[in-house]
Order: C-alpha cells, then sequence, then structure tokens
C-alpha cells in the first residue's frame, strides 16, 4: 500500500496581537495548522481567516494597513536622512586593542537612531548577526516587511577613555623619558663649556696683545 504523500501546508489566521516573530496586529499571515491549533488559537494571539472573521475586522484590518503603509513611508524618509548622515555615531569605551568593554546590539542601535530623529522604530528590525565587539564601521540590515536596508554603524572611542589610554602609554616607561631628557641636558652642557673655553682663549688672547703694545710703545 503507497503512502500517503504528507504535503506542507499552510493556513491563513488573523493577528490578533503584534509579534515581532510573526507580524503585526490584524495582519493576516500563514501558518502551519499544528502551530494555529496548538499555540496562536488557544492563546487568543490569532483567529482563523475564515469568512466570518475576515468579516467582523475587517476595518480593524484595512486601518492597520494603512498604518503599515504610513511606517514603511516613514521609513523611508529615515533612510534618506541616515544615507545624507552616512550612517549613525556610537561612542563606547575600548581598550588599547580596540575592544570594546560592553558589546552594541540592536537595543543600542536603535536607541541612538530614536534618539537622534526623534523616532521610534523597533530593535528587532535590525538584523544583528552577532554584537559588536570593536571599534570601526559596520553595515547592519534593516527589515521591515518588503521595505530592506542597510544601517552604516561607527563605532568610536569614548574620549575620556583615549586620553586615560594615552596617558597610561605615556607614563609607561618614565625612565626612558628621563634619560632622554638627561642627556639633553649634559649635550647643552658641554656645548657651553667649549663656548667658554673659547671665550676665555679670545679673552687671554686680547690680554696678551694689550700689554705688548703697552710694554713697546715707546
Amino acid at each position: 500500500m503507497p503512502r500517503r504523500k504528507v504535503e506542507n501546508k499552510t493556513i491563513e489566521v488573523i493577528l490578533l496581537q503584534s509579534d515581532k516573530h510573526l507580524g503585526e496586529k490584524f495582519e493576516i499571515i500563514r501558518v502551519k495548522p499544528i502551530f494555529a491549533r496548538n499555540v496562536l488559537l488557544p492563546k487568543n494571539i490569532a483567529v482563523l481567516a475564515d469568512p466570518n472573521n475576515k468579516n467582523k475586522f475587517a476595518q480593524k484590518m484595512a486601518a492597520a494597513e494603512v498604518e503599515r503603509k504610513k511606517k514603511a513611508s516613514w521609513l523611508e524618509d529615515l533612510f534618506a536622512k541616515l544615507n545624507n548622515d552616512e550612517g549613525i555615531t556610537i561612542i563606547r569605551k575600548a581598550n588599547a586593542d580596540g575592544t570594546l568593554y560592553a558589546k552594541v546590539d540592536e537595543n543600542d542601535i536603535a536607541a541612538v537612531i530614536n534618539e537622534k530623529y526623534g523616532i521610534d522604530i523597533q530593535a528587532h528590525y535590525l538584523k544583528l548577526k552577532k554584537k559588536i565587539t570593536t571599534l570601526g564601521n559596520f553595515s547592519v540590515p534593516f527589515l521591515y516587511k518588503e521595505l530592506k536596508k542597510d544601517v552604516a554603524i561607527k563605532v568610536e572611542q569614548d574620549p575620556e577613555e583615549a586620553e586615560k589610554i594615552a596617558k597610561h602609554k605615556a607614563s609607561k616607561n618614565p625612565k626612558k623619558d628621563e634619560a632622554i631628557e638627561e642627556e639633553g641636558k649634559v649635550k647643552k652642557t658641554k656645548e657651553e663649556i667649549l663656548a667658554e673655553k673659547e671665550a676665555a682663549k679670545q679673552a687671554k688672547r686680547a690680554e696678551t696683545i694689550k700689554r705688548l703694545k703697552e710694554k713697546f710703545k715707546d
């Protein structure tokens, strides 16, 4: 008896709440039946997108669709500004090798964007493969529905930390610096001694010539 072919079927559901992994409130999505039966429907996260529920939530779904289009539009405007500004800069403390003391993740990036441009984007739109651990330039994918962009990120050293590292390097070999300074002083002293000797020699010669002139003047 031939085995029955199991098809990878999906069904439509209407989300009753936003979920970063599934979609936004009142959006129709496709999921596997077992996931709908065991998770979405019993937890009231979604309802079946049958004719009755489509009619019931028609106005709310239409309004939600309008809002999604508005969001996509202002996100396009945001990326025009980001491109004009050549991305964003995040200030972090790092050691002398450029390794960050605190890693940068999607929440950090979203917070900087939101603060700089006065908007409210959600961190899960940023698809960072792994947290940023060093100073430097990075490109982070951004995904919202059909909108796919990249955010340019520049992670720079905290100025106070940079000054602290510079001072530490300068104080690492104080004896060497003192030796160089002392060597300069010795060199300068020798030059002065030579100059003094030459001046004394010239003065003595002048005095000798003066005495000879007085002796044989008459």
